[in-house]
């Protein structure tokens, strides 16, 4: 059976090619990953601006360097790539018809990586911290917009991410645009009974902090045997062990108040991939019928060449379990109002880090705030104070 043996070393081949292609991960990615979860941001970004990715793998680069970038203070870098990754978010709309054909034939490893809808929307929570490290409310208010329509399509999995609704409707109010301020505001107290905050005052001042704290928990791989010739492999995320942080303000040695808003990342992330469950399972099963044609095709004239083919298909079944792992297990911001002039605040943080364990921090901040003034400032507790 020469024809029939030349066809099976083939789809051996294949399959190994397929198995190298798909299952491989951007080794430069992992290597950032850690430097950074290390505490080592400029190592990071070093890796990350001289690395070679796969084409699958393009979103997560620009995701993890802007948002390396961001935690070191480099906030116009962390614009330039979160843009860039934002370009590719719409491009990965309109689906590769090649992607499609080689995740069926070996796995979702093989397409490009999108997203989950958490992801794109984190992408605009981001950027809008951006303009606002960069006093550019403008652009904050923009993006701000831009976040709300994606919002919009998608509250039913998004809508307990605080934080975010949080700073779109904190954007809108900094750069004057006080009826969309309201609307967001309302929306908030509608949802969760949280109290629309006063508008700030020409003689009143505010410092703002943004808390990003732990590392979010990145997907696992779950498996399924359906018969000893079928698999299904999925992803999934484990629940947070990361507890939110605790924070005590102090200004000029008296403690101060603050309204807070949070969001536990993952929380938000299990759900929007929860609500991709519908399209992974009917993907399944075409890659599980797909499959069990290429074996009854490779083993027409034999049932060990069936056989064999049934085993190394079911071996490349791989869960996708690529996400966007430098992000943080919370974001809080905190709402400070102060008078005018300088003060001294002493913030005092107690955490859960992903490798520090229990982790205690003061943070010393020194300000002077002019009349009207509203100041951002971004604590990374992972990493070293910038």
């Amino acid at each position: 059976m020469p024809a029939n043996s030349q066809m099976f070393r083939l789809c051996i081949i294949c399959i190994a090619v397929f198995t190298l292609q798909a299952c491989a991960t951007s080794s430069a990615l992992l290597v950032a990953r850690d430097q950074f979860r290390h505490g080592s941001a400029t190592d990071a970004l070093q890796t990350l601006s001289e690395a070679k990715v796969s084409s699958r793998d393009q979103l997560l680069l620009y995701l993890d360097r802007g948002l390396i970038a961001q935690a070191s203070g480099q906030y116009l870098e962390s614009k330039i790539a979160f843009e860039r990754a934002l370009e590719i978010i719409d491009e990965l709309d309109y689906v590769s018809v090649r992607d499609q054909a080689a995740s069926i034939i070996s796995s979702d490893w093989a397409a490009r990586y999108s997203g989950e809808s958490s992801e794109k929307l984190w992408v605009h929570t981001f950027q809008m911290l951006n303009y606002l490290f960069l006093n550019s409310p403008e652009g904050a208010a923009v993006e701000a917009r831009r976040a709300a329509a994606f919002y919009e399509e998608n509250k039913d999995v998004l809508k307990d991410d605080i934080f975010t609704r949080t700073l779109m409707a904190l954007s809108f109010e900094t750069a004057g645009q006080i009826n969309s301020a309201r609307v967001e505001y309302r929306k908030l107290e509608d949802d969760f009974d949280l109290e629309p905050p006063a508008f700030q005052g020409k003689n009143e001042s505010e410092v703002i902090f943004i808390i990003a704290s732990g590392f979010i928990e990145p997907k696992l791989a779950g498996d399924l045997f359906i018969s000893f010739d079928a698999r299904i492999a999925f992803p999934y995320y484990a629940p947070s062990s990361q507890l939110s942080p605790q924070t005590r303000v102090v200004i000029d040695g008296n403690a101060a108040t603050y309204s807070l808003a949070e969001t536990t990342m993952v929380s938000i992330s299990q759900a929007a991939l929860a609500a991709r469950g519908k399209v992974l399972a009917a993907r399944q099963a075409l890659r599980v019928a797909a499959k069990y044609h290429i074996a009854d095709s490779v083993g027409e004239k034999s049932d060990t060449a069936r056989v064999l083919a049934q085993f190394l298909l079911v071996a490349l079944e791989q869960a996708d379990t690529r996400s966007w792992e430098t992000l943080p297990a919370h974001l809080t911001l905190l709402r400070v109002p102060l008078t005018p002039g300088a003060h001294s605040i002493s913030l005092d943080i107690e955490s859960a880090g992903t490798n520090t364990g229990q982790l205690n921090q003061t943070r010393i901040v020194d300000v002077e705030l002019a009349p009207g003034q509203r100041l951002f400032k971004l604590i990374r507790t992972d990493i070293a104070a910038q």
